[in-house]
Formats: structure tokens, C-alpha cells, sequence
């Protein structure tokens, strides 16, 4: 499903993040990946279906490198940190429990804000910098997403709001991010397998503070 995918409307200033549609409450602020509790039934941020499929069968384990992402430049899939670890020399963490995940944003200029966000957040560089920026979602569909065939940037819901008729949650604290890609079946080709899995926040790997 599809939903208004609004664009910031004018120059945003460095250091703010382009306007947005009401959705879950987000804060200025100052968020390893391993899978866990899966169970059945609310949807978070993040999991782009374009990125899934431009990386088909790869994952990222290291908690130093947990987002999988895409280089246009290289035209492979590869795991990176989190880019607002390394923000111009900051670390930005997020320590509040109202709004413990960290979110980045990017203007029409390319300028990255991060943000607290007191929803689940996961997202890449390659949707949300190279493809799409200046873009943002709405609450029911809140994965901003490439279109290829349309050529355009897109909301939808989350991909793990429905496998196989199956909307999946993470209900534990340790690992509170849903995250969706795909494996490749090892016994009918190339044929897609969806995996939806539950990882920790994006703390940064050391005690640096913002």
C-alpha cells in the first residue's frame, strides 16, 4: 500500500530537517544488529523494498556496521555505521526513553539532520540521501521507498505489515527495531524468501557523548 509522500517545500536550513506530516513524536537530541523476538502483529519506520531487493541474500552481523546499504558509485550492496555516529566530528546518541531512537533526515540539499524519535527507525543513505532527499512519510505509511519502474519516491507501509497474511511486531526492549530483507531460496532459484527480524537500536559502539 501507498500513501502522500510530501517533499519539504523551499530551503531548509543546515542543521533542521525538512518539514514533515504529522507523525510519531520526534526530538533534537544530543541509535548492532542481531535478530530476536519476533511476534505477531505493529509496524515501525524503515525497510526500504527497492533496497531489499538491490541487496538480495547479503545482511549485516557487525553492531560497528549495522545498516545495510547500496553504493551508486561502486554498484554493490555494503554495511555501513550509522551515519549519525559521525556527524561533522559529533556522536549523537539518543538517552531519553520517551524518544530513545535515532533518526536521520536529509534536506533537498543533501544536509543530514539526526533526531530522537520515539519511533523504531531504519533507514539507508541510498533512499534517503541519493534517491529521495528532502522526502518524508505520513504514520500509516511510514517507509519512504524507491519506485523504479515510476521513477519516483514513494511511501508505504512497512513490508513486514503483511508476509503471507502475518503483520509482525518486536515487543522486546533489546531488540525493539523491525527490519525487512530478502534471502534467496535455496531450492527454487532466485525467488525472493522475506525476513522480517528484530534488532537492537543503533547505540553508538562507544561512550562518546553529542
Amino acid at each position: 500500500a501507498l500513501g502522500a509522500c510530501r517533499r519539504g517545500a523551499g530551503s531548509v536550513g543546515a542543521g533542521r530537517p525538512p518539514p514533515r506530516a504529522p507523525g510519531p513524536a520526534m526530538a533534537r537530541m544530543a541509535v548492532t544488529s542481531a535478530a530476536a523476538l519476533l511476534l505477531l502483529a505493529r509496524s515501525a519506520a524503515g525497510s526500504s523494498l527497492h533496497l531489499a531487493k538491490l541487496c538480495r541474500g547479503q545482511m549485516c552481523k557487525l553492531p560497528e556496521f549495522p545498516i545495510l546499504d547500496y553504493s551508486v558509485s561502486e554498484g554493490n550492496c555494503f554495511c555501513r555505521a550509522h551515519p549519525c555516529w559521525a556527524d561533522n566530528g559529533l556522536t549523537h546518541r539518543c538517552p531519553t526513553p520517551f524518544f530513545p531512537f535515532l533518526k536521520f533526515v536529509f534536506d533537498e540539499g543533501g544536509r543530514m539532520s539526526c533526531e530522537c524519535s520515539s519511533a523504531p527507525f531504519y533507514g539507508t543513505l541510498h533512499i534517503s540521501k541519493d534517491l529521495c532527499p528532502g522526502y518524508v512519510c505520513e504514520d500509516e505509511y511510514p517507509v519512504l521507498d524507491w519506485d523504479p519502474e515510476g521513477e519516483r519516491c514513494i511511501c508505504r507501509r512497512h513490508p513486514c505489515s503483511d508476509i503471507n497474511g502475518f503483520r509482525y511486531e518486536c515487543r522486546s526492549p533489546d531488540f525493539p527495531i523491525l527490519r525487512y530483507r530478502q534471502d534467496v531460496s535455496e531450492t527454487e532459484g532466485d525467488k525472493p524468501v522475506p525476513i522480517c527480524e528484530c534488532v537492537a537500536r543503533f547505540d553508538p559502539p562507544d561512550d562518546s557523548e553529542l
